[in-house]
């Protein structure tokens, strides 16, 4: 018998006399047996288990007898101690593994014991086959169904979110379920190729700021993940594994370290995680498109709004100090980020309509007449055609259409009330009261505090406003960035 031969039959013995099938196997010799306890031998008559149950036993002159008779179906003898013994081989096709023996007997079992007994030895190792199978079936089906899994997690992150910092935050942290590993980082390169920037560095024992060195970029070549990213070859060693994230092109790379269980990494996890960074290329390339369609869309409305401006500044438009009170309400209520980015757009062109009112009722000073607020109302609505045929403005424009109603329904152009009336168009609509009150505007008396105008609000609450909305613009203004909100307002 070769090194390898032993080596597996050693292995095979050792795992058997500690699997479950043996429990019941010893359970049931012990009543066939009347009380007997049993130990292990290897196929080179050695203790695989033998824990001291018979201490005195002269294991050498055993031993040798069984050399002498190996062929022999059982044997029963005496050890040192006078007490009876029970002995068979284990026996595997036409191999022998090692043998059973049993210890200290009350009596000299019959041969229909003796026959029992292997029964339950036989059935205890097709037990332990069984077993056996079913653990090698699990390890090869196991990394293809977390892949699979992996794969419709990834999608469903796909379509939740395509704010970029969110989506790699939330890959990360599956990574770290998936690969069961305390850390787990995913860089991105920057434009130059030449460095890896890091977007998420995730710790299960500490959080980690974006202040922390880790952040520091990586040269290409450098460290593991610079090394990865280089030549694009995945790397696994046994406490660490990084993939690189290819499109065309390589983008970055994912990387995890240290299991949980303190295990190495294996072969198969390395393929979880390259079919992991596979949907991860995707979902990042989703987000990128989205972004640049962000940037896209914005540098239109900016544009808009500079021709817009042209003719009288913020008269059509609202200043930065605006939009940024909006967005700022928009987190207090904990809209979705698509909620907020449609409401950004809406912020920053509130009043195209009012480019077709005469400048005579624009900068009148002091209250309008009925006639002069009805031609402001009608063009209100004339804002919605300047900009209905932009695809990507849709969303927002239910909120510039409703943003004058009011709370209680005597606002316009449709008189909706409470939570008919868009979330967004609520939000705006505190924010203009509020840059209306604190800023001079020409066909208003002189301007009020900050404290005079945050009263009106929660006076008008229920009446005018959404108390919702009024609420967490008070918590905004109690920030110490409110103040760089006001700028020149104030």
């Amino acid at each position: 018998m070769n090194e390898s031969e032993k080596k597996e039959k050693q292995e095979f013995l050792i795992k058997f006399s500690k699997s479950s099938s043996i429990s019941a196997f010893r359970s049931l010799c012990s009543k066939i047996l009347k009380k007997s306890r049993c130990a292990f031998l290897d196929s080179e008559y050695k203790p695989v288990k033998y824990g001291g149950e018979c201490n005195h036993l002269k294991l050498g002159k055993y031993l040798a007898r069984i050399k002498s008779s190996f062929l022999r179906e059982y044997m029963i003898f005496k050890c040192s101690c006078g007490k009876i013994c029970l002995s068979f081989p284990i026996i595997q096709g036409s191999s022998i593994y090692g043998y059973v023996l049993f210890i200290h007997l009350t009596a000299e079992p019959k041969k229909t014991a003796v026959d029992s007994a292997r029964i339950c030895m036989d059935l205890a190792l097709k037990e332990f086959q069984k077993e056996q199978e079913l653990t090698k079936l699990y390890e090869t089906i196991r990394p293809r169904a977390i892949a699979l899994s992996t794969i419709h997690t990834i999608h469903r992150l796909l379509s939740s979110t395509l704010d970029m910092d969110e989506l790699i935050e939330r890959i990360a942290r599956l990574t770290l379920q998936v690969m069961r590993s305390r850390h787990c980082s995913i860089m991105l390169l920057d434009e130059s190729k030449k460095y890896l920037i890091p977007k998420a560095m995730i710790d299960l024992d500490k959080e980690i700021p974006k202040t922390d060195p880790k952040y520091k970029k990586i040269k290409l070549g450098l460290k593991l993940e610079g090394k990865v990213a280089k030549t694009g070859k995945s790397v696994l060693l046994r406490n660490s594994i990084c993939v690189p994230l290819v499109e065309e092109d390589i983008i970055g790379v994912i990387s995890a370290g240290d299991k949980t269980n303190g295990a190495p990494f294996d072969k198969f996890e390395l393929e979880i995680l390259i079919t992991l960074a596979e949907q991860a290329v995707i979902a990042v390339k989703n987000a990128q498109m989205y972004e640049e369609q962000e940037k896209m869309a914005y540098a239109s409305i900016k544009t808009l709004a500079a021709l817009l401006d042209s003719k009288s500044p913020n008269t059509f438009t609202h200043s930065d100090q605006f939009v940024k009170m909006v967005l700022a309400i928009a987190e207090q209520m904990k809209l979705s980020r698509e909620d907020i980015v449609n409401l950004h757009y809406s912020a920053l062109l509130p009043d195209t309509g009012k480019f077709s009112i005469p400048d005579e009722i624009l900068k009148k000073p002091g209250s309008l007449s009925s006639r002069e607020y009805a031609i402001i109302k009608k063009q209100h609505l004339e804002s919605l055609k300047i900009i209905e045929h932009l695809e990507f403005l849709k969303p927002a424009i239910p909120i510039i259409r409703h943003h004058h109603e009011k709370y209680d329904g005597t606002g316009y152009p449709d008189g909706l009330k409470g939570g008919q009336i868009p979330v967004g168009a609520r939000i705006m609509a505190v924010a203009n009261a509020f840059e209306a009150m604190v800023s001079a505007r020409p066909y208003k008396g002189k301007k009020i505090s900050v404290s005079q105008a945050i009263k009106e609000l929660e006076k008008n609450k229920g009446s005018q406003f959404d108390p919702e909305a009024v609420d967490a613009f008070i918590r905004v203004t109690k920030k110490p960035e409110f103040e760089n909100m006001l700028g020149a307002s104030a």
